[in-house]
């Protein structure tokens, strides 16, 4: 496949990213890829032999995007990011990014059948689970946190929002605010005892 300029790559992932969040993976097809790409299905073909390889692209950038999104929340210190990166990764129905995390969890499911989307899913799910491990490392580290294993701290959340996407988001189970007060209360369960 002849190389892609980083302007089309962006194009090209940005048309997966809104027709994947429409259509969700089993109803996505290049040619929605392609009306969102604003160009010719065979213009995607040129560069991307699959749509699983198109998606694989998507996957790819988000990975890269994650941490620098989840670091770029607007919070001070561990126990702020910790609430922020949770609020970010326990999306309600309706929400923006909503359907990209329905979306990924679909995808998710097809991953150890399909050789194109594990790895990118691998390399998505883990900059999400570093970076959760980061913020709580830090928080050990400067005595916020109680002396917890950050990479299974890190771990239980993420599988707690991944798996929140399913029935809260996907089936829109009203258990949102049920949530929001489980995490809230989880973080601060991490929370170091103060004298005082």
């Amino acid at each position: 496949m002849p190389e892609m300029d980083a302007d089309a790559r962006a194009e090209v992932v940005r048309a997966v990213r809104r027709a994947l969040a429409e259509h969700g993976y089993e109803r996505l097809t290049t040619a929605k890829i392609a009306e969102e790409y604003e160009n010719s299905e065979a213009g995607l073909y040129y560069y991307f032999d699959s749509k699983d390889e198109m998606i694989a692209a998507f996957l790819e950038d988000a990975a890269g995007q994650l941490g620098e999104e989840l670091a770029a929340r607007d919070a001070e210190g561990p126990v702020a990011e910790l609430r922020a990166a949770c609020a970010s990764l326990f999306r309600s129905p309706g929400e923006e990014g909503a359907g990209l995390h329905v979306a990924v969890m679909e995808l998710l499911s097809h991953a150890p059948y399909n050789e194109t989307l594990r790895e990118p899913l691998l390399a998505l799910e883990s900059a999400t689970l570093d970076e959760l491990e980061r913020i709580v490392t830090e928080g050990v580290e400067e005595g916020v946190f109680r002396d917890v294993d950050p990479r299974a701290t890190a771990a239980f959340l993420l599988a707690a929002a991944d798996g929140s996407t399913g029935f809260h988001v996907a089936l829109e189970m009203d258990v949102g605010e049920d949530l929001r007060r489980a995490w809230s209360a989880y973080i601060d369960s991490l929370l170091a005892e103060t004298d005082g």
